[in-house]
């Protein structure tokens, strides 16, 4: 690994850390107050199932796979969660074990890059800014591969990637490097993904520009970035 990836990821550990350490899911008024609304609009499309298989890459301490483990917790429902940090796994298995979940979340430690994902093997797989964290673009086109290789017939790929994201010191207003392992232009990310998924359904594309602070090793960032949603489905050839 090189320098700038070990940089990227010492800074973007301290930050979470610092979010996990001090925010509780679920109870507090930071991004951890609920799922996302993509997750949220996707949740009745399994209603009819008796069987659901997750995968939740980059799941910090369960935002998104605690609130599906809720709601599918009548049904045979195995959720494996993918977290770079043990401290994210050790909190996600504590708030399982708190909302009733705890059975039916498997947590890994692991890079993104560095987990196998098992062939045709889940119904609904998310990625919540978590895949422009693997190291580099090769990394990235191989998981989104992958990702689409281990999704059964009709199963769902729910993405939210960051895309040209530009940081800038909040104290001078001077730009900073980004600390993104995978900066994207958005065009460039939007047709890699259409080329992944190329005949899948799509449910659902948008881009949302965001701004927001971020603490980083040397003082505040003012972040500002294009968040892609892309949310498709696959359907039978």
């Amino acid at each position: 690994m090189n320098e700038r990836i070990k940089a990227i990821r010492e800074s973007e550990k301290r930050s979470h850390i610092e979010m996990y350490s001090n925010e509780e899911l679920y109870k507090t008024d930071s991004w951890l107050r609920k799922p996302i609304k993509t997750i949220i609009e996707l949740m009745p499309r399994f209603e009819a199932y008796k069987q659901l298989k997750v995968l939740d890459l980059g799941c910090g301490v369960g935002r998104n796979c605690i609130s599906i483990a809720k709601l599918y917790d009548h049904i045979d429902c195995m959720i494996e969660c993918v977290d770079i940090l043990p401290l994210a796994i050790e909190k996600l298995y504590s708030n399982a074990k708190e909302y009733g979940v705890a059975g039916n979340i498997h947590g890994a430690v692991s890079t993104i890059e560095d987990y196998t994902i098992k062939d045709g093997y889940f119904d609904l797989v998310i990625a919540v800014s978590a895949l422009e964290h693997v190291a580099e673009e090769r990394n990235f086109v191989a998981k989104l591969n992958e990702i689409r290789d281990g999704v059964r017939e009709n199963g769902i790929v729910c993405l939210v990637i960051n895309s040209d994201v530009h940081e800038y010191s909040k104290a001078t207003g001077k730009p900073q490097a980004a600390q993104f392992e995978v900066n994207l232009p958005t065009t460039e990310l939007q047709g890699i993904l259409s080329s992944v998924f190329a005949g899948w359904s799509i449910l659902k594309s948008s881009v949302r520009e965001q701004r927001y602070d971020i603490p980083r090793e040397n003082g505040i960032s003012d972040l500002t970035t294009s968040v892609v949603t892309y949310v498709v489905r696959k359907m039978k050839v």
